[in-house]
């Protein structure tokens, strides 16, 4: 189906049982893929695909229990996310992507990468989960409202909208698959160039963790995006923007 906006095609993808939304915009140009976080939905990357389908073919994802579509009998781990992932894009016909995955979005996208390296030519984990220095439920609930308080009244208005669409239940049982995966052991085993990136006011993922990222692999760039909270994508998209460049031209 078409969405609202010519330049914007929506879809629905169905893979195996589960449902997948898809938002594509731009004609031309290297496949770039955008992976939200827990309880998100594409929304938050509004700005930031505008930003980059001037050159580029954006796809924003939609994950299975999230942006309104039905919830899995029981949650995915990452690396379910990331076979469904994989699936969507092949349904799609998308060959080969540069992926870009926001919080626990970072999980899944890496999860892809180690899942099908022939799909994906670069990475860029925009303020990933979790700090294993703060690996705890109750310090990433607190984290998180602590970042509430730094971003804007339109993007908390679309979150707070996102996560009850996705519903406590289902938010709770996917932060602790979430809280299971470790990001750090896993970046060992992705082959395509990698960045790590956090806004500079980010309470959830501070410096400290970048720099542990930053030692799984020999190569990953990290970096902070001024002024940025955990969203920095909605705040700062001409920066971040700009980073997805360097990625793209680091994977070509």
């Amino acid at each position: 189906m078409s969405g609202t906006a010519a330049e914007t095609k929506v879809q629905r993808l169905r893979v195996g049982e589960y449902d997948v939304g898809l938002r594509t915009s731009g004609k031309e140009g290297p496949d770039i893929v955008l992976v939200h976080g827990i309880g998100a939905s594409a929304r938050y990357f509004e700005r930031l695909a505008a930003e980059l389908s001037a050159g580029a073919r954006v796809h924003c994802l939609e994950l299975p229990g999230h942006a309104g579509l039905p919830r899995p009998p029981e949650p995915l781990t990452m690396q379910g996310y990331a076979d469904v992932v994989l699936q969507a894009l092949r349904q799609a016909g998308i060959g080969r992507a540069h992926m870009v995955g926001h919080s626990m979005g970072g999980q899944v996208a890496v999860e892809t990468a180690i899942l099908s390296p022939e799909t994906v030519s670069s990475l860029l984990l925009l303020g990933p989960t979790v700090n294993r220095a703060e690996h705890h439920a109750v310090l990433q609930g607190m984290r998180l409202a602590q970042d509430t308080l730094r971003e804007r009244p339109a993007l908390n208005r679309i979150l707070f909208t996102d996560y009850l669409r996705a519903g406590p239940p289902w938010y709770l049982s996917t932060l602790r698959r979430m809280m299971d995966h470790r990001l750090e052991d896993r970046l060992a085993l992705v082959s395509c160039p990698v960045a790590v990136v956090r806004g500079a006011r980010d309470p959830i993922v501070p410096p400290s963790w970048l720099l542990r990222l930053q030692g799984a692999r020999p190569g990953i760039l990290i970096g902070e995006v001024p002024g940025a909270p955990h969203v920095l994508m909605w705040n700062r998209p001409a920066e971040t923007a700009a980073w997805v460049h360097r990625m793209v031209e680091a994977g070509t």
